[in-house]
């Protein structure tokens, strides 16, 4: 074994001369002045089992640190002390990455620089060594120029003590500064040492920085650890408890080391959690009570300690046991309103003293509407309307406890009222109906209309919003028909009119033959200044000219409730009178339609027919030919084709079937 360290020796002082060759299986590492270095150490032991050993750490043939297991702390050489620690855990570390010999090396020093060996021996077991060690070469970047000599160590100090951070510059002609974090630090002493009066808020990082007058500048770091003994930070003067809810005690306290105890009194007596039912100690030593009652009030102080002692208790707080508020009329999770209706929510507190305090809010943080007002804890609205909609909370608290409920206010907005006042006249080819709004003034309207005591109704929507006349087009002549009007606004259908009943016209109408009938008499008179009309289109010959006029664009399509004729080149707010006709050798005269906008409808239409629209709108006028297809025909050509189509499929089908027939019989003979 005496030959085996004089080999080691020599190996050290050989590579610290030549450094160029290393032992085989030596690892190289790097780190800078004031940074750190890791190097790693596996445990081998016999069978896998872990024995008695010692574990030694050797810097160019010098031990620098060393240990037994079992032992509480290590050997470390003085110029190393505070410097190198074993880290990892276990034979094999954590994950395998590190193994129980490693070494930190940290504050590293030019010095440091080296050949580093790990040896493990077993003390108990015969022979003491087994192929453990690991070989390990430290380069310290920019060894010979480094401007810190002695860089700074972590360093840990009582309160009260002088702490010392050594950074020893290259030359003392280079500058030395100290900061704290971002912060500079008091002036450095001669030897760029930084000195304070250890306190407990002086416990921080600290950097050293060196600069040379050529503008190169190197810094390292270090931990100052003040360590005082255990003490509180804050104890308020009064706490309430909430009667019958869980509730926390803390006792607010600061210590380094550790706190290892923490000792309660309630009105100058320990008080012991463990002996109270219902009281429990928490981890950080706060007094935590599973049902608060009058038993728990009084005044309670606190007590930390820790390896250093404690600096005092805290000074007495006040326990008072408050009860929590209750609610006498709560808020129903859902109300329905009508809009402009008055509505209330209610949240009246029960009576204690001292009174509850009562808030309302919104859940999504708006403002609570301009016309809602607290009274008695209730929230009071005098006409919602539908921007009131929404959740609202309901807060009600005191010192000790705060209650919440919360109500959904919907809004039910009232339909469209059902017109009134209608009054219906024939018109060439049907009937004219015009009648009052009940609702809003743009409310969509629509007929229902029928041959008085059938079964089925029909329809005609009005497509211009707020329109109170509409033209019923396509009638059977001298029957007698019933009709309805009914609105629908955003909130949805309304109710239907009363209904009216009048004769349709047929083609031609005389002026004399034209009659209005009322609802009835007493509605027609109270009602008949709110509907107005517009009035009657002139009669005009069919093959009467207009006259030079300003042409308008005219078109007509089909949609599905018949034919919509479009124009442009109207001025606005002209009135606009179309002429249906039937397109054929000679033009005949079907409709007569007066049209506030710039579209009408036609529902009277047949399969086959050609029709020709003509438009007139103050001086302006054109027109548009329509032809309707034949629906039947197209049809029954469809059918047809489809037929033969089947048919030629069938024939192509027999004739492959029979070719193959005469193919198989050919290879049969």
């Amino acid at each position: 074994m005496g030959a085996a360290w004089a080999l080691w020796a020599a190996c050290a002082l050989w590579a610290s001369g030549a450094r160029a060759l290393l032992p085989p299986g030596a690892e190289r590492l790097r780190a800078g002045v004031g940074g750190y270095a890791v190097m790693n150490c596996l445990l081998d032991f016999p069978f896998g089992i872990e024995i008695p050993y010692h574990l030694q750490w050797d810097h160019d043939g010098e031990v620098i640190f060393s240990w037994y297991s079992g032992d509480a702390e290590p050997r470390v050489a003085d110029r190393w002390a505070g410097r190198v620690r074993r880290v990892g855990g276990g034979a094999g570390g954590a994950g395998g990455v590190l193994g129980g010999g490693a070494l930190n090396v940290s504050s590293v020093r030019e010095t440091d620089a080296g050949l580093y060996r790990c040896r493990v021996s077993f003390p108990n077991r015969t022979p003491p060594a087994r192929n453990n060690g690991t070989f390990y070469y430290l380069d310290v970047d920019g060894a010979g120029g480094n401007l810190i000599a002695t860089p700074p160590t972590n360093v840990t100090v009582l309160e009260g003590e002088w702490a010392e951070l050594q950074c020893a510059p290259a030359s003392a002609a280079w500058r030395v500064q100290w900061l704290r974090g971002a912060e500079p630090a008091p002036a450095p002493a001669a030897n760029g040492s930084l000195l304070l009066r250890a306190a407990a808020a002086d416990r921080a990082r600290y950097e050293c920085r060196v600069s040379a007058p050529d503008g190169r500048a190197q810094s390292a770091a270090a931990h100052l650890d003040v360590q005082y003994a255990a003490r509180v930070t804050h104890a308020p003067a009064e706490r309430l408890l909430a009667h019958g809810r869980p509730a926390s005690l803390d006792c607010h306290f600061s210590a380094n080391p550790p706190l290892t105890n923490l000792r309660w009194e309630k009105d100058g007596f320990l008080f012991d959690p463990y002996n109270v039912p219902g009281v429990f100690y928490s981890r950080n030593g706060s007094l935590l009570f599973n049902r608060v009652d009058e038993s728990h009030a009084g005044e309670y102080s606190c007590t930390p300690y820790n390896a250093l002692g404690s600096a005092g208790a805290s000074r007495g707080v006040r326990v008072r046991v408050l009860r929590p508020p209750a609610l006498a009329a709560a808020p129903p999770p859902l109300l329905l309103a009508r809009a402009g209706a008055a509505a209330v929510l209610p949240c009246a507190p029960r009576a204690q003293e001292p009174a509850p305090a009562v808030r309302w809010s919104r859940r999504d943080g708006r403002p609570l509407p301009a016309g809602a007002r607290l009274s008695g804890g209730n929230l009071t609205f005098g006409a919602v309307a539908a921007e009131d909609r929404g959740v609202y909370v309901c807060r009600v608290s005191n010192d000790a406890a705060e209650l919440r409920a919360e109500s959904e206010l919907l809004v039910e907005a009232a339909p469209a009222r059902a017109p009134h006042a209608l009054a219906a006249a024939p018109a060439p080819g049907g009937l004219r109906l015009r009648w009052a709004a009940g609702g809003a003034a743009d409310a969509e309207h629509a007929v229902w209309y029928r041959e008085r005591g059938a079964g089925e109704w029909r329809t005609q929507r009005v497509l211009t919003r707020g329109a109170t006349h509409a033209t019923l087009l396509g009638l059977r002549a001298g029957v007698e028909y019933e009709l309805r009007v009914l609105a629908q606004d955003h909130v949805g259908d309304g109710l239907f009119s009363k209904p009216v009943f009048a004769r349709a016209a047929g083609p031609a109408l005389d002026e004399d033959a034209a009659t209005e009938v009322a609802t009835e008499a007493e509605e027609a008179e109270e009602e008949a200044g709110e509907a107005t009309d517009a009035p009657d289109a002139p009669a005009t010959d069919a093959a009467a000219p207009w006259g030079a006029e300003e042409p308008l664009e005219v078109s007509v399509r089909l949609v599905d409730e018949g034919a919509l004729v479009l124009w442009r080149g109207a001025g606005a707010g002209a009135g606009c009178e179309l002429r249906w006709y039937e397109d054929a050798a000679e033009r005949r005269l079907l409709a007569v339609q007066r049209a506030p906008s710039d579209y009408a409808l036609v529902r009277a239409l047949e399969e086959g027919g050609r029709y020709w629209a003509a438009v007139r709108c103050a001086g302006a006028g054109g027109g548009a030919a329509l032809a309707v297809p034949r629906y039947a025909r197209l049809r029954t050509v469809a059918l047809s084709s489809a037929g033969a189509a089947l048919l030629l499929a069938a024939l192509a089908g027999a004739l492959l079937a029979a070719r193959r027939r005469l193919r198989a019989g050919k290879r049969a003979r």
